[in-house]
């Protein structure tokens, strides 16, 4: 039987925020009084999570690198409720979890070890280190290259569907799962099966 592979998405999926820009990262610079246009952080983190610039220079690029830093901002990232069950459920039932994240790699790693989900995910892609972001069918082809993964045989789990369109494309099958941000992405002639919650998404895995 060939290898069962579930593959994640971090933000909208593992954590709450999917939209990281507009609820996590502006608010948490608004009260560190950066005076950069909401334009200009868009653009600087764009930069920052394909691997263009380092956090520290995103800091300084928006005027706030006295007061900002990596470990205080991720702080504002909450985790999913369900999430360490999930991933638990995963492991009994002999399932790798990978992530496919678009992210900085410095946060992803305070992320990962602030919520202790290092053990249970064997492999994290992250965009700044592979210089990719979804839907960008380079960040689909870095999970593509992982030992053993058949796209075939792999569910790839993502809360907006253009991810999920271009993650289809690779060859995994689609699941939707629902967060504060999937309404508005929607893509047309698209219904994937879809979850709401971590304990139909644990069902789902585990059953098909």
């Amino acid at each position: 039987m060939p290898n069962r592979f579930v593959v994640l998405d971090a933000m909208g999926v593992l954590y709450r925020h999917s939209n990281v820009v507009r609820n996590v990262l502006i608010p948490y610079l608004r009260d560190h009084r950066c005076p950069s246009t909401e334009a200009e952080i868009r653009a600087a983190y764009r930069r920052c999570t394909l691997g263009e610039i380092s956090t520290g220079e995103l800091w300084s690029l928006l005027g706030v690198p006295g007061t900002a830093n990596d470990a205080d901002y991720c702080q504002r990232h909450e985790l999913t409720p369900g999430v360490p069950q999930l991933l638990s459920s995963l492991r009994s039932a002999g399932i790798t979890a990978l992530v496919l994240t678009n992210d900085a790699a410095p946060w992803s790693e305070l992320l990962r070890h602030r919520f202790d989900l290092d053990a249970e995910v064997e492999r994290w892609f992250v965009s700044s280190e592979i210089g990719a972001r979804k839907p960008d069918p380079a960040a689909y082809k870095a999970v593509l290259s992982h030992s053993g993964l058949d796209p075939a045989q792999s569910v790839f789990v993502d809360d907006r569907p253009t991810n999920l369109v271009a993650a289809q494309a690779a060859g995994f099958e689609p699941v939707l799962f629902h967060s504060e941000d999937t309404d508005a992405h929607p893509e047309t002639d698209f219904a994937p099966t879809a979850v709401h919650t971590m304990r139909e998404l644990s069902d789902f895995l585990t059953t098909v």
